[in-house]
């Protein structure tokens, strides 16, 4: 797919406006959006942290189920960094973001899905 921006906490969209705080998660809705199919499996996202408040990991998995242990991408303290993702999709068609430290700003784009 072509990148399409589905998450940008800076500027509300797909989640609510502002850092996502300490150990806390935000639900994004993939599937049926930015060309994702509704049947998709799994998505391809780049996902970005920036405004770090301090040193922390983002975790990406399938909504509706535990957090895995393994981080997706780990930040430091007012850096901006991103990472190529691939996330099992949950049943409802949701991936979930958790940050573990500190608060930061979550940015997704969807470049493409599994079937």
């Amino acid at each position: 797919l072509a990148p399409s921006r589905q998450l940008d906490t800076r500027h509300g969209l797909g989640a609510r406006r502002g850092p996502v705080g300490p150990s806390s998660e935000i639900d994004l809705d993939v599937t049926g959006v930015g060309g994702v199919d509704t049947n998709a499996t799994a998505v391809v996202l780049n996902v970005t942290a920036t405004g770090a408040t301090r040193e922390t990991n983002v975790t990406v998995y399938p909504d509706g189920v535990r957090r895995p242990d393994a981080s997706s991408l780990n930040v430091g303290q007012g850096a901006t960094i991103a990472n190529l993702v691939i996330a099992k999709v949950g049943s409802n068609g949701k991936v979930r973001l958790y940050n573990d430290a500190g608060g930061v700003e979550l940015i997704a784009d969807v470049t493409g899905y599994f079937i």
